[in-house]
């Protein structure tokens, strides 16, 4: 066989296998072999830290909803708020919300990134069970208790809830799409043994298992629950823990997230080297097939195109024109209004640019340059979504 006919080959095998082949071997595995979680009543004294920066505005009200949750689940606790590097008063703001020891404030001096601020938050913890929370975000009333119901089963070491995205025109309508299925991929592997990292809005964690995070890296939510998995409790999903959220307004400011995200696999991957070891890590197969694998498409799309291109016969021919309508039809997603009109184009442009942004975070991981990939957005979850 010549040799672009073996990179056509692998590479369509290497596409086929990350987003067809592999969720549905873990759809059938999760059916016939799924653990269930031994749900029940548990009480346990309860934190939960949020790491802000510069969210002065709405700490008051988060930290506010956020005792109310204690309060909901019938737990003592406290809300630690860690203010890293804010120049805005967010920490005289969540200052005025302390009452009678519920509420803790760690104010950083210098801005350490959202990992070093959660680390420094459990680590003042009194709480059993950890929880952790953003600032934008809104909680189902009931999000905190059923969380905790998790825990009763002794092999669950970290449970993560269900983001609920409002739905959005275009292009953002084919991200809201890919968003459930990732969501839907967590519950398979979940049911298996252990989903690869967790919503980091809405999740908790036993304290005895948490481990301090590297300053400066990007994936908290998937560094510490596979921290967790790796001294062998389960990390499992639970869509009854609702939390709100929205896309960003605009599609670059979701590309520039999902470049800081993607780029932040290729980080992890560098800094938990133990991760990809199978004799180390129970849940190897979905980390390599979920999280790395979906890493290499960019480049195996390449590769696919490239050569159905060079080669020569009817089935590489029709490869390729085929690929090519798919391409141009992602292009014209990009536009707007068309992409308003048809779900079709506004989910081929998705694709185009979750890949696009994949292969981005590569040279951006490559050349160092991870920690400024990305500024934060400002937005609000609509009345709607809370």
């Amino acid at each position: 066989m010549a040799p672009m006919a073996v990179v056509f080959w692998l590479s369509l095998l290497g596409v086929v296998y990350t987003y067809l082949a592999y969720p549905l071997c873990a759809a059938i595995w999760a059916r016939w072999r799924g653990v269930p979680v031994k749900r029940g009543p548990f009480s346990a004294r309860v934190s939960i830290v949020v790491a802000a920066h510069n969210e002065a505005a709405r700490i008051g009200s988060r930290v506010a909803e956020l005792r109310d949750q204690l309060r909901r689940a019938d737990v003592a606790g406290e809300v630690i708020v860690v203010s890293d590097g804010s120049t805005d008063g967010t920490a005289v703001a969540a200052r005025e919300t302390a009452n009678a020891g519920e509420v803790v404030v760690l104010e950083l001096s210098e801005r350490l990134g959202k990992a070093a601020a959660l680390t420094r938050g459990w680590q003042q913890a009194q709480g059993e069970i950890v929880a952790f929370a953003d600032c934008r975000q809104r909680w189902a009333d009931n999000a905190l208790a059923r969380m905790l119901e998790n825990f009763a089963d002794p092999a669950v070491g970290a449970v993560s809830g269900e983001l609920v995205l409002e739905a959005s025109p275009g292009v953002l309508a084919g991200v809201g799409f890919y968003w459930r299925f990732e969501k839907w991929l967590r519950r398979q592997e979940s049911s298996i043994h252990s989903q690869v990292g967790v919503t980091g809005a809405i999740a908790a964690a036993r304290r005895e298992l948490l481990r301090p995070m590297p300053t400066g890296l990007i994936l908290d939510d998937v560094y510490w629950p596979l921290q967790v998995v790796l001294q062998g409790r389960r990390v499992v999903h639970d869509e009854r823990a609702m939390a709100y959220d929205r896309l960003p307004d605009r599609p670059r400011d979701e590309f520039r997230r999902k470049v800081r995200t993607l780029a932040g696999n290729f980080q992890l991957a560098a800094a938990l080297p133990r991760a990809s070891l199978p004799w180390r890590n129970p849940v190897w197969l979905a980390w390599v097939s979920h999280k790395l694998a979906r890493l290499l498409v960019p480049w195996l799309l390449i590769g696919l195109f490239a050569a159905s291109w060079w080669l020569p016969g009817t089935v590489y021919q029709a490869a390729f024109w085929t690929q090519l309508v798919g391409y141009s039809l992602s292009g014209a997603g990009l536009w707007p209004a068309l992409a308003r009109r048809s779900k079709l184009l506004g989910a081929a442009a998705s694709f185009l640019v979750l890949h696009a942004a994949a292969w981005l975070g590569f040279w951006v991981w490559l050349t160092g340059r991870c920690e400024r990939s990305w500024t934060k957005v400002h937005y609000s979850v609509s009345p709607a979504a809370t």
